[in-house]
């Protein structure tokens, strides 16, 4: 919404002239009785994106799904606490290949104007953004998602479609409300997947580990993650002192 300046009535209901050291710039500063410039409308996807954008900007966690805002549930210390033992583990790549770890940065799902937000984002030094809020999915190196009570269907059943019909090349789950707790790894999506494809694998190659195993990350990674590094020794909130 545009700020306006107040305007003062005389007698015969007439605008006092602006002082020439008005410190409100001209470009902040209406009149009702100036006619508006004509603009052009903003479309649908102008609208949600600017909706997701003030939510997020407030605190919330905002994605477009089918053209729809849907809000996920706050993150709990869990969560929190596995992402931070994850990235600690992609730590030592990060560095001499110049990745860059995102936590708050969204995926375009094409074709509708959608936006997901994974919980982590691993990308290369110069990312294929979409838009200011937005990165195209094949230019990424990986998309972490934590699961919760809250998010559960939605990281197993939507965000695979939507990641694989973004291109995103490896979607991995950490999935700590499973017993026992697991960790998936899907890779090479399917390149012809509709909005609502639903039956059909989205990832042709998924691979599941419980906890305690050993998941191989295939390249640019390359590495093997001890799966137990993500779930041992989780942060638990302390008692308080008496």
């Amino acid at each position: 919404m545009a700020l306006t300046k107040p305007t003062k009535r005389g007698r015969h209901d007439r605008p006092v002239p602006r002082k020439q050291d008005d410190p409100v710039p001209d470009d902040v500063v209406s009149d009702e009785h100036e006619p508006s410039e004509a603009r052009k409308p903003e479309s649908l996807e102008d609208q949600l994106l600017r909706f997701c954008l003030e939510l997020n900007e407030a605190g919330y966690r905002a994605e477009i799904h089918n053209g729809q805002v849907v809000l996920s549930p706050p993150a709990t210390m869990q969560h929190a606490d596995i992402l931070d033992r994850l990235s600690n583990l992609l730590y030592a790549l990060k560095l001499p290949n110049r990745w860059r770890f995102f936590y708050g940065w969204g995926v375009h799902i094409p074709p509708q104007p959608d936006l997901r937000l994974p919980d982590l984002m691993v990308v290369p030094d110069e990312v294929e953004a979409f838009d200011e809020m937005r990165a195209h999915g094949r230019s990424l190196l990986l998309v972490v998602e934590v699961c919760s009570p809250g998010t559960y269907r939605v990281d197993w059943k939507e965000k695979p479609l939507d990641y694989a019909r973004a291109g995103v090349p490896l979607y991995l789950i950490v999935d700590p409300v499973a017993s026992p707790r697991r960790v998936t790894l899907m890779s090479d999506p399917l390149s012809d997947l509709e909005p609502f494809d639903y039956r059909r694998q989205a990832y042709q190659r998924i691979v599941t580990v419980e906890e305690g195993a050993v998941l191989e990350l295939p390249e640019p990674f390359g590495i093997k993650i001890e799966t137990s590094a993500l779930f041992d020794q989780a942060v638990s909130p302390r008692e308080p002192a008496e």
